[in-house]
């Protein structure tokens, strides 16, 4: 994600780095559910951990209240940023933490909701009514699935006009809401079956038998009418994407443990040490090199434009320097993380 978000020239980005211009699902579009659904998993190892130790449902729900709401609150100081009042008044309000914050707490009051012994079948049941109820208000006479005349659009519009993304549009509007909370249920069912007493090649191969069902579902909803859609989160976005993140996460378990632990995979552990912390920077980092503008021939020039072409475009190929600068920036995220990890400096909500 920190990747994706941070070209040198938004004019010069591979096709796999971009997000589909409207249907479609690229590996790009890939990260947020695969965020999503790995939030569902170490919900249930989490929410586990502190049930065992005691805890209440009741604390543990407004722990989670109150986790989501703070990440909600980040979110929204992240977009705030550099804190004008002008900003402050057209603030937007959806946005990726924002969804991450209620997806997580919605899907937590209902981990904690779920009868003890039919759990996964509750979850299950909870994630298809999202999906189906979400598909028919899509559906709605008067609505269809385009950018400009689809109902999500309509409801964002009447609701939060001005806190938008675009004028009329936001990609994390609030009728996909339903389908986001969907795919975290998905991914707290992994975590369901990854904590069974069920012996290890049983799970990976169950998990694997998922995945690829998720994969093959996704793909025949769509041949029946209904896309792979990011922006509107559909439901053959919630089944492809569901099924890729278990094949994926049963690739990084079996990539894992054949190299007994995750010191291979180091540099990808500092991320996940402080992945809130990640997202900040990398967000501050981006909007500063925008909001720094040196003068060049009388003309004030953002900053980040400056590296691009005076440093990074001088790789040759302007994709390959363009994405060049996205790792760079990457480079000095990790940096820091790896300074806070070295020292114990972990940012929890």
């Amino acid at each position: 994600m920190l990747f994706v978000n941070n070209p040198g020239s938004w004019a010069h980005v591979l096709p796999p780095f971009g997000h589909a211009e409207w249907h479609g699902c690229t590996p790009t579009d890939l990260v947020f559910p695969f965020f999503l659904f790995i939030v569902g998993t170490a919900s249930v190892l989490s929410l586990g951990r502190r049930a065992s130790r005691g805890a209440a449902r009741a604390t543990l729900a407004r722990h989670a209240l109150r986790r989501g709401g703070t990440i909600v609150l980040v979110g929204w100081a992240l977009a705030w940023f550099p804190f004008t009042l002008e900003r402050l008044f057209r603030l937007r309000l959806p946005g990726v933490l924002p969804r991450i914050g209620v997806v997580y707490a919605l899907g937590a009051l209902l981990l904690l909701a779920a009868p003890a012994k039919r759990r996964a079948a509750f979850l299950a049941a909870a994630a298809a009514l999202l999906v189906a109820l979400h598909t028919a208000l899509l559906f709605l006479p008067g609505y269809d699935l385009s950018r400009e005349g689809n109902l999500q659009a309509a409801i964002d519009v009447a609701l939060l006009k001005g806190h938008l993304w675009k004028p009329a549009w936001d990609p994390e509007g609030v009728l996909s809401t339903l389908t986001a909370l969907a795919t975290m249920l998905t991914g707290a069912l992994a975590g369901l079956l990854l904590t069974s007493k069920a012996p290890a090649p049983r799970r990976r191969a169950f998990l694997a038998a998922a995945g690829t069902a998720g994969v093959a579902g996704g793909l025949a909803v769509q041949a029946l009418g209904l896309p792979l859609n990011k922006g509107l989160w559909t439901g053959s976005y919630v089944l492809f994407t569901s099924g890729a993140a278990s094949l994926a996460l049963l690739l990084a378990l079996v990539v894992a443990d054949a190299r007994s632990g995750t010191r291979p995979l180091a540099p990808l552990v500092t991320f996940g040490t402080n992945p809130l912390l990640a997202f900040v920077l990398s967000g501050l980092l981006a909007k500063t090199l925008l909001l720094v503008k040196p003068t060049v021939g009388g003309t004030a020039v953002p900053l980040h434009r400056l590296l691009f072409e005076r440093v990074f475009s001088r790789v040759g190929d302007p994709y390959l320097g363009s994405h060049v600068q996205a790792l760079v920036l990457l480079a000095v995220v990790w940096a820091i993380l790896r300074f806070c990890e070295k020292r114990g400096w972990f940012w929890k909500v």
